[in-house]
This record gives C-alpha cells, structure tokens and sequence, in this order.
C-alpha cells in the first residue's frame, strides 16, 4: 500500500528523499534560530574575549598595557594601570597606590612600581611606547638591566626629574 499523503509539500519531499535513502539537508528555514539574548552573550563573550585562553608577551592583542598617573602628591601617589591582570585571566584597569616609603623621591617610587609590573609580565624586551617622542623603543626588563631601564622611564615620564 502506498504511503499516506504527506501534509504539505516540503514533508513529502523529506519522505521521498528518505525513501530513497538520501541524507536530509536541513534548509536554514528548519534549523532553530538563534534567539536575540543568545546572540548577545555571544557577542559579548567574543568582545570580552572570553572564549580566548588568555596570554601575555606572545599574543598581541593581550600583551603590553598603558600606565595612567592620577594623583600625585609628595608621599603618595596612584595611577592606573590597563593591561592583563592575572587574577581574572583578561585586560582590566587596575587602581595602584604608590608610597615614597625609603625611596628619595615619590616619582622613583612611581617608576620601580611600574618596573615591578612590567617584570609580572615580561622576563626579556619589551617596547616601551614613549609619550615624549611618539615612538617606540625597546627596552630590557632584565634585572641586570635595571639602571638603564629606570633611568629611561624616569626621564620618559617625569622629564624634569634628575635621577640621584
């Protein structure tokens, strides 16, 4: 006996495909659409990059960070700090208060802090953009290296500052 019709025509297309042993190609009509709050997480995951394994130093879009003085006073400062933040696995602003503590000056303070980050991240070069000339410099992290890099900094940031 022959089949029953089918309801419409698209199901008797499937069946006769199926009778004839052929896969089902399911046509975006049929497939479920992604609903508008889906879509968004997704979006927002992709531009959070919480989808990445995050990194540093070696992925470009997670390396490097941007240091933001705020206040500063005569024994105390804060700047923030943008860049990769281990704690949470991603780029984040983080607020770093800074004390002169035995340093000779609070703005040698700032500079070690700064270094102090920088090595969390990176044990070899690094470019260091300069905000006084614009362009990029590499630079050491390496302990050895530490009179050359501080002094650089100091004088990129603090120009009037002599280094004692």
């Amino acid at each position: 006996m022959p089949s029953p019709p089918a309801q419409d025509l698209a199901s008797y297309v499937a069946a006769q495909r199926a009778a004839r042993g052929e896969a089902s190609d399911s046509s975006p009509a049929e497939t479920p659409a992604e609903s508008d709050i889906a879509r968004r997480d997704r979006i927002v995951a992709a531009n959070l990059g919480l989808n990445r394994t995050p990194s540093f130093g070696t992925d470009a879009r997670n390396a490097g960070g941007l240091f933001q003085i705020t206040e500063l006073n005569y024994d105390d400062a804060r700047f923030y700090f943008f860049g990769y933040d281990k704690a949470i696995g991603r780029n984040a602003r983080q607020l770093i208060d800074v004390r002169k503590g035995s340093e000779p000056d609070i703005r040698i303070a700032i500079v070690r802090r700064m270094i102090a980050i920088i090595r969390d991240s990176v044990s070899g070069d690094f470019i260091w953009v300069s905000q006084r000339t614009g362009n990029g410099v590499t630079l050491s992290s390496r302990p050895a290296d530490n009179a050359g890099l501080e002094a650089f900094i100091l004088h990129d940031i603090f120009p009037e500052v002599r280094q004692p």
